[in-house]
């Protein structure tokens, strides 16, 4: 009965410890979704949740911040400080950002799943007066939820595929995928930026 009794106890505090995550998971969890495209316009991104940035020290900034009752141009890249994605990609965005904020985008940001020091230095490096806020999701939470992982296995693990979006007070009214890590004028500043009406 005592062992019973444990197992049990053990069972709760495992589920306490999942429970943080729950809005998270994707529907369909365990999947390889590349180029499968979940999240899509009109559907509404996780508002639950965190992603962490740089302010003093790491920290938490809540996905419904960033989100809610704002509009957002987010870029994802496979990885901060990677040629690619700090050397063609984001400057774009950044170059852009006063563009994006005439069309009424309230924040741009670039998502990516490293932890919030590597976001920090590429932004020191690209981004020297903040134009971007740098979403570090460093457990891959809110892009497997979204299927926009990419797991290149031992070169880097699970990743971020490179994409754009458009997003209004939650809702996606713009997506934009390369469907893998690739760079094209698929996902760069200047096409979404010509998606979005004034």
């Amino acid at each position: 009965q005592d062992r019973g009794r444990l197992h049990f106890l053990d069972m709760k505090f495992l589920l306490a410890l999942l429970a943080p995550a729950a809005a998270f998971v994707a529907p369909q969890q365990g999947t390889m979704r590349l180029g499968a495209l979940a999240l899509a316009p009109g559907e509404t991104v996780p508002m639950d949740g965190e992603f962490f940035v740089i302010d003093d020290g790491p920290t938490p900034l809540a996905a419904k911040d960033v989100f809610a009752g704002k509009t957002v141009v987010v870029f994802g890249i496979p990885g901060a400080l990677t040629p690619t994605c700090t050397e063609k990609q984001l400057p774009g965005f950044v170059a852009k950002a006063a563009d994006f904020k005439a069309k009424g985008v309230d924040t741009v940001a670039c998502l990516a799943v490293n932890d919030p020091f590597v976001m920090r230095e590429m932004a020191k490096a690209q981004d020297p007066d903040g134009a971007v806020v740098m979403l570090g999701d460093g457990a891959a939470t809110f892009v497997t939820a979204t299927g926009l992982s990419v797991d290149t296995g031992g070169f880097g693990g699970v990743r971020c595929q490179r994409c754009s979006f458009l997003v209004k007070d939650g809702v996606v009214e713009v997506a934009n995928l390369e469907g893998g890590t690739g760079f094209t004028d698929v996902s760069s500043a200047e096409t979404i930026l010509g998606q979005i009406a004034v």
